[in-house]
């Protein structure tokens, strides 16, 4: 038997080892988020900005709850956001969730019992990856570890039930835990008909229950309901936004799938596990097959002793988990099962009890001796499994890099490690279109970066190119390395003679040294020399040469072109006309900016004054206004397809600024001319003439 101080030493140990699996690396490993973590944050940043809801939607089709969303914007208020910040909350849970599994199973069955199950979920590698995961799913596990615990507390639960009156406090926890949980996860629906089920079965096998106890659970309902009051109105006002729609969705289809269930949620447990790699290393059974021996002597032993409440609260736990693993889906599926890893973890140590008792019966004098080097034996090499699995097989996977945005979490933690002594301008083939869960790239990368003040400039690269501080010493960095092929080479020309950098964990080639600033300077030049531009002639006023650069209005300056797209002969229907135009920030832009090209049309008889219904036209910018300083330069190509109704004629190229709309005339922004105290001239400049020629 052991004693108080070895067993603290035993516990001790245990929770120590159950912080190292679970905090180390704990900004890298995963390497980035999975789309379910993705959403929630999401929601998390949603609540920071005020909007408070029973359920969200992400543009995914699945409703999610809102009670992690807010208790993880309130963690990562304290700690930080990032890769390590929105974790932290589901490290915390499954760091409690072990002191509540031992304390419950220390109670109900014994100290031995209690170390089995500590033991197991240490060293379990789904306990590991739930507390690594930024998700809900940590928090069912606890809930019901807590609802447990509540449920011995108010029935005075231990080896038996011992005749108490009702205290408040406990019951008041259960009716929290029971309101709670349909604000959590579908998986956590199952929780309060678990309570109301034992009960009922106390109240069968006749237990010495104290006659108040009927008002205390009259209690428990009244403060349930008004907890989850909210939770019921939203279902019944938007079904299919809610956790419970979840359960009805996947329901079975048939018996043959009900069956099917059956067989793989008791496989997912003992045989061949979840095959999602977020959720597993497939594939890896929830145990080993020594524990799922043991697990399967401590379920029998607790149908044995089914009328006793400590072990019909394990067969209900188990059950209820199951079950909901059988209903969702055919396949096994760790999210389903989250309510039954309780019983999962505690019966085995109900099994080491039931092997001891027997070598016992075998009078074997020193039967603790090969019961315990059989545990000791299985921990150990569950210890080196894991350890394993999760850092080598798990962390190396092809398929977790990819479900976990790998390329971006690695370059979020780059940059969140390195001085930003070089300005960064990022490359990201289509900047704004969202994700499956509503964010951008550029937004996924801000989610796994913990600095929120790192200037970061972006840009989608098949269009667009920032230049920091005028071209000086930058690290370009592409997102996903495979953009470079998709760039044009009117931009790529600038890359030519970059300095790759090695960045662990990225492609070489992802991060590139640029130094463009003498190349910008003489460019500048070169443009005022060789690319005319010249300020919209008017009927009282011919074409004006200007010099470059030009300012605009709200801090922006037209600082050159390429001229060889005057040489363009383009044809209706063919290739587009493609300008490459370059503009200064002198200031804070506006963050709806745009870049608009046109073709215009002269009058018939000889005028000179274009008429403003473009041809051929591009309004677009490529680069995000709001992020770029003063001093910086960003590059903008305009492609202008020509239909096949333009006729072959002598067009006017035109080019300008606009906010929000290019077809509304009153959102151009004027071209100033300083020369002349800031006047007004116009809102767009002249570049030139292209001759469309007839086609084949």
């Amino acid at each position: 038997m052991l004693n108080r101080r070895r067993e603290l030493v035993l516990v001790t140990a245990l929770l120590l080892l159950a912080v190292a699996l679970r905090a180390w690396d704990l900004s890298r490993l995963p390497p980035g988020f999975h789309d379910d973590e993705l959403a929630y944050i999401r929601i998390t940043e949603t609540v920071r900005g005020g909007n408070i809801a029973v359920y969200y939607q992400v543009g995914d089709g699945h409703g999610r709850a809102a009670i992690y969303p807010i208790a993880n914007m309130l963690v990562s208020d304290a700690v930080g956001t990032g890769l390590f910040g929105y974790r932290v909350l589901s490290l915390w849970s499954g760091l409690l969730s072990l002191a509540v599994l031992y304390r419950l199973a220390r109670r109900l069955f014994s100290v031995p019992v209690g170390l089995v199950a500590l033991g197991l979920m240490t060293v379990s590698l789904r306990a590991v990856l739930l507390a690594r995961t930024a998700t809900p799913e940590p928090f069912v596990s606890l809930i019901t570890l807590i609802t447990m615990w509540c449920l011995v507390a108010a029935f005075n639960v231990r080896q038996d039930v011992r005749y108490r009156t009702p205290l408040t406090m406990p019951f008041a926890m259960l009716a929290l835990a029971f309101g709670l949980s349909g604000y959590l996860h579908y998986t956590a629906l199952v929780v309060g008909p678990l309570g109301a089920l034992f009960f009922a079965h106390l109240l069968f096998t006749r237990q010495p229950l104290s006659r108040r106890v009927w008002s205390a659970a009259v209690f428990v309902i009244v403060l349930t309901t008004v907890i989850a009051l909210p939770y019921l109105l939203s279902t019944l006002r938007d079904p299919q936004s809610s956790e419970l729609y979840v359960m009805w969705s996947e329901r079975p289809r048939s018996v043959a799938e009900l069956i099917d269930g059956a067989l793989h949620a008791v496989s997912g447990v003992i045989w061949r596990g979840d095959f999602r790699v977020t959720e597993n290393l497939p594939p890896t059974p929830l145990l080993g097959p020594v524990m799922a021996l043991l697990l399967a002597l401590g379920a029998i032993e607790s149908l044995r002793r089914w009328r006793q409440p400590r072990y019909a609260l394990l067969l209900l736990v188990l059950g209820a988990g199951l079950l909901t693993d059988l209903w969702v889906g055919v396949e096994a599926t760790f999210t389903a099962n989250l309510v039954a890893l309780p019983a999962v973890y505690i019966l085995p140590g109900i099994g080491v009890i039931v092997l001891w008792r027997a070598l016992r019966v075998r009078q074997a004098d020193v039967a603790w001796q090969p019961v315990a080097l059989l545990l000791v034996a299985a921990l150990a090499a569950n210890i080196v499994l894991v350890r394993e699995r999760l850092f080598d097989d798990w962390r190396n996977d092809p398929e977790v890099a990819e479900a976990y945005h790998a390329n971006l979490g690695n370059l979020a933690a780059y940059l969140d490690r390195t001085p930003d002594e070089l300005p960064a301008s990022l490359c990201a083939a289509y900047l704004n279109e969202p994700h499956t869960v509503g964010l951008s790239p550029r937004q996924i990368l801000r989610v796994m970066m913990h600095r929120n003040d790192m200037p970061l400039r972006h840009s989608d690269c098949r269009a667009g190119l920032v230049f920091p501080n005028g071209g000086a010493p930058m690290r370009f960095i592409f997102m996903d390395v495979n953009d470079r092929l998709l760039m044009p080479p009117e931009l790529t020309d600038w890359l030519v003679g970059s300095q790759p950098l090695v960045v662990e964990g990225l492609p070489v080639g992802t991060v590139l040294r640029v130094d463009v600033e003498q190349r910008i300077r003489d460019a500048g030049g070169y443009w005022d020399q060789f690319s005319p531009a010249y300020y919209m002639p008017s009927a009282i006023r011919g074409k004006l040469k200007v010099e470059l650069p030009v300012p605009l209005e709200q801090n922006l300056t037209f600082a050159g072109y390429e001229p060889r797209v005057l040489n363009a002969k383009p044809v209706p229907g063919g290739d587009p006309v493609v300008l490459v135009t370059y503009w200064r920030v002198d200031g804070k832009l506006p963050d709806e900016l745009g870049i608009f090209a046109h073709l215009l049309a002269y009058p018939e008889g000889g005028q000179t004054v274009p008429l403003l219904e473009p041809w051929a036209e591009s309004n677009t910018i490529d680069v995000m206004p709001g992020e770029l300083k003063n001093r910086d330069l960003f590059a903008q190509v305009s492609y202008l397809w020509l239909s096949d109704s333009v006729k072959p004629d002598t067009y006017a190229l035109t080019v300008g600024a606009y906010t929000v709309s290019a077809s509304v005339l009153d959102n151009h922004l004027n071209v100033m001319d300083p020369a002349g105290g800031s006047q007004a001239q116009g809102d767009r400049l002249l570049l030139g003439d292209i001759v469309v020629k007839s086609g084949p």
